[in-house]
C-alpha cells in the first residue's frame, strides 16, 4: 500500500471515463444541435454570436476592456418555432452547458418549495459555468396584475428575478 499513488496523468485518465456529477443527473450538458441545425436567421445568428458566444468563448478580452456582457435574452414566439433548438444551437456553439427549464417545473404545492427550486437551478448553473439556463412555458409563472392567484407565482416571479439580477 505505500508504493501506491495518484498522478495528474492518472486523473486526466479518469476524466475521459468519468462523468461529472451534475450530468450524471441528465441535469444539464453541451446539446449537440448545430447551427447548421437551424434553418436561415442569419440576422438572428449575429446577434447571439456578439452578445452570448463571443463573452462565453472570450471571457477575457470583454473583461480587459470592462465591457458588460448581457445576461439575459428573451425569446418569444408561438409553440413549435424554434426557440428551444436556437438556445440548444447557441450553447453548442459557445462550449456551454445547457439546462432546459418548463415553467411548470418549478412550480410546487408547498410554500418555500418552488423558491427553493430556482435557487437550485441557478445554483447548479453556476457549478457547471458557463451555462445556458433556458426557461419554457416561462408564461405559466406569470398571471395578469390583480388576477386571482397571482399571489401563488408572485414569490416565484420575485425569487426568479432575484436570481437573474445577481447572475453571473
Amino acid at each position: 500500500m505505500d508504493k501506491l499513488f495518484c498522478t495528474m496523468s492518472d486523473f486526466q485518465e479518469a476524466v475521459k471515463k468519468v462523468q461529472p456529477s451534475l450530468r450524471r443527473e441528465g441535469f444539464s450538458s453541451v446539446p449537440n444541435v448545430k447551427w447548421e441545425d437551424v434553418g436561415g436567421l442569419d440576422c438572428l445568428k449575429e446577434e447571439f454570436e456578439s452578445s452570448i458566444i463571443r463573452p462565453i468563448k472570450y471571457p477575457e478580452v470583454y473583461q480587459t476592456f470592462e465591457v458588460e456582457n448581457e445576461t439575459e435574452i428573451l425569446l418569444f414566439g408561438p409553440p413549435g418555432c424554434g426557440k428551444t433548438l436556437i438556445a440548444k444551437a447557441v450553447a453548442n456553439e459557445a462550449g456551454a452547458n445547457f439546462i432546459h427549464i418548463k415553467g411548470p417545473e418549478l412550480l410546487n404545492k408547498f410554500v418555500g418549495e418552488s423558491e427553493r427550486e430556482v435557487r437550485r437551478v441557478f445554483s447548479r448553473a453556476r457549478a457547471c459555468s458557463p451555462c445556458i439556463v433556458f426557461f419554457d412555458e416561462v408564461d405559466a409563472l406569470s398571471t395578469k396584475r390583480d388576477s386571482k392567484g397571482g399571489s401563488v407565482v408572485e414569490p416565484v416571479v420575485n425569487q426568479l428575478l432575484i436570481e437573474l439580477n445577481g447572475g453571473d
